[in-house]
This record gives structure tokens, sequence and C-alpha cells, in this order.
């Protein structure tokens, strides 16, 4: 049915029998934003599922991974943590270094250390802003036979998915307790 010009919804209620309308029907905004939240809500969450799988089937060089089933890190109950290692992985941070590639910056050094650039390898293998932590990471990483990890073996790239597991699981700690995922 085609509304004349100048009505809305409000003019215009459900026809009845006489001729006459009757009002509109009310309706429950509180049912229909929880839905809409839970609708969305589990939108993003595919969403997410599917953008990190896809992000992380690549290797630290760039090569695509043979095994692209499901992964673990997809559903993890730290999204911050997820977030900022996929960030590493696939160079968009938010570190000076990239923001001024991008032109958002106007210098692209470290806050703590203005002759080095603010780079995901600095933060993680350089920045003496974060030594104790970075000793304490090395220490973990010890036991694994890894005593001068590189970026990639740090966010993941191990070719065995059980030590990539336990090198990420340490690497995630590093940033949790260097309290830098804002930065990333």
């Amino acid at each position: 049915m085609d509304l004349p010009l100048g009505l809305t919804g409000q003019h215009c209620g459900r026809q009845g029998g006489s001729g006459g309308t009757l009002p509109p029907l009310s309706i429950d905004m509180t049912t229909d934003l929880t839905d809409s939240l839970t609708n969305l809500q589990t939108t993003c969450n595919r969403h997410w599922d599917n953008e990190l799988t896809d992000a992380l089937q690549y290797t630290s060089l760039g090569r695509i991974r043979h095994d692209t089933r499901h992964h673990w890190w997809t559903h993890s109950p730290s999204r911050a943590l997820d977030t900022a290692v996929t960030r590493l992985r696939i160079g968009h941070t938010r570190l000076n270094a990239h923001l001024h590639k991008l032109g958002m910056t106007a210098d692209p050094h470290c806050p703590w250390c203005p002759t080095y650039p603010d780079t995901p390898e600095h933060l993680l293998l350089q920045c003496p802003r974060h030594h104790s932590h970075r000793t304490a990471l090395l220490q973990s990483l010890s036991p694994l036979l890894l005593r001068r990890p590189t970026l990639a073996d740090l966010l993941g790239g191990s070719p065995d998915p059980g030590l990539a597991f336990k090198i990420l699981k340490h690497t995630r700690t590093f940033l949790h307790k260097s309290g830098q995922l804002h930065r990333i």
C-alpha cells in the first residue's frame, strides 16, 4: 500500500473494516535492541574469526600455509592480545614507524629511544624501556632452545606448530606485562 505524500507511519495505522484507522502497533524496543545487539555481536565474532584465520594463513615470510584449518588462536579469551599479535604479524600496527609511513605522525622514532624507529622488532627485541620484560621472555624461551629469537620466531613463525604455540604464549605474556597493547 502506497502512502500519500506528507503522511508518516504515525498518521497511517492499519486500516480497519470500517475504513477508519487504528493506532500503530506498539513495538517493544528493548527486545528489538537486544536482538540487534546479539546479531551484531555474532556477526562481528564471525567476521573476526574469518579475518584472523585469513590473515594468519600466511607465514611471516609471506608464504601461504598448507594447513589452513580453523586454528587454535581464533578463540582466545583476550582479543586485545590476539589483535596485537595479528597486527605485529601483518605489520599494520599503531607504532610510530608504521603511522609515519601512512603520514599520520611526524616522527617515526620510539618514544623512549629518539634515534631508533618505533618498529615491532625494536619493541620486542631492542627497546631498553622493556629490558626486564625481555629478559624474562628470553629466560622463558631458553628451555625451548631459542637463545637469540627473531621477530618471526616470537610471532609464531616456527614450522613446528607445538613450538610456535609455546613461543607465542610467552610473547603474549611479554606484550601483556609490558603494557604496550594500546600502542600496537
